[in-house]
């Protein structure tokens, strides 16, 4: 989800340089561009807070090689987080992303100092925030607000169960079930599929651990189901989880498979997404012609600024059934697992 928000940016800028009433030969008016994606379960926080512009003289392309042409000098901006509930200000201090871990892509833009602004602070989920960019030249402020999702609840697998099962057959999907409440709206499913290998004696060969994300794009529903929360739901067919290990493990009638679990991570994004989508899908049904809209929900600007929660179950315990209907028939009975 993050790498895809940071890829709209580049993506706003040049659809809105297409547009009808765009003057092109506006000499280096500055277009703020900021990117954030705040989470109550992170313990650092990043905002990517950039300016853009148009110059009649000179090449988008090449202005973008060229690092001071990207971002605000130091001293013009002051950069803040503000708790709309109590009016705290956290005020975020500006690092190089390539020092912190978050090196930026090589590509069109210039990639040494990745300038970005962070805090350290707590975010609490629940709460609104609002991003602030003051300026020193006496500009209004840069505004924009998100409300960060509370705690996304499982409901399947059932978390009260212990342990927690999950089984997928070929006759029926397998439902991945959660309540969120309004804030979440469109939300990501991945696994991690635990498993060893052991000799038909019994002596363990390996154990290895498979990514997978069977959802990666699923909006909630928009009933309230149960004291103001809202039900998402994933359905996965046993088909497509079999392929998955089928592509990904090597058929073997030398030894036994075991799993030893999976972990299951729900990542559910802010309204602000589904407004971005929304406007995207417009599009999408726009000629060469029209005058074509580009989502923001900075008050200046371009951007997206919003909100994301993180729900995970561990140790999830894979039935019986499941191995079952894997042995039916092949490829998925050539992995040679076991229960």
């Amino acid at each position: 989800m993050n790498k895809l928000l940071f890829l709209l940016l580049p993506a706003a800028l040049m659809t809105q340089a297409c547009s009808n009433d765009f003057d092109v030969a506006a000499p280096w008016k500055e277009i703020p561009a900021v990117f954030a994606i705040l989470s109550p379960k992170d313990t650092a926080h990043y905002i990517r807070v950039e300016k853009a512009f148009l110059d009649p003289k000179t090449s988008a392309l090449e202005i973008a090689q060229i690092a001071d042409s990207l971002y605000y000098p130091e001293n013009a901006i002051d950069v803040y987080l503000e708790r709309t509930g109590t009016g705290q200000l956290i005020q975020l201090q500006r690092v190089d992303g390539n020092l912190e871990g978050y090196m930026r892509e090589d590509g069109i833009f210039a990639t040494q100092p990745n300038w970005l602004y962070k805090t350290n602070q707590i975010l609490q989920e629940g709460e609104t925030y609002r991003f602030r960019m003051i300026r020193a030249d006496g500009n209004p402020d840069v505004t924009a607000e998100t409300t960060l999702p509370a705690t996304f609840e499982f409901q399947s697998p059932n978390p009260q169960q212990i342990p927690p099962k999950i089984g997928f057959i070929r006759s029926a999907p397998t439902s991945i079930a959660w309540r969120t409440d309004v804030n979440g709206v469109y939300f990501k499913i991945d696994f991690q599929i635990r498993y060893r290998e052991e000799t038909p004696g019994g002596a363990l060969i390996r154990r290895d651990t498979l990514h997978w994300t069977p959802v990666p794009n699923v909006e909630r529903g928009d009933n309230i189901v149960s004291a103001g929360k809202y039900k998402g739901e994933a359905k996965i067919s046993a088909d497509a989880f079999f392929n998955f290990l089928v592509n990904n493990i090597p058929a073997a009638n030398d030894r036994f498979r075991y799993f030893d679990g999976i972990d299951i991570t729900i990542q559910g994004g802010g309204r602000e997404i589904k407004a971005y989508q929304e406007t995207a899908s417009a599009n999408s049904g726009l000629t060469g012609a029209e005058v074509i809209p580009v989502y923001t929900n900075l008050s200046e600007g371009y951007g997206l600024f919003t909100g994301k929660n993180t729900a995970v179950l561990n140790k999830i315990l894979v039935g019986v059934e499941t191995i079952n209907s894997m042995n039916e028939q092949s490829p998925a009975k050539d992995l040679n697992f076991r229960f």
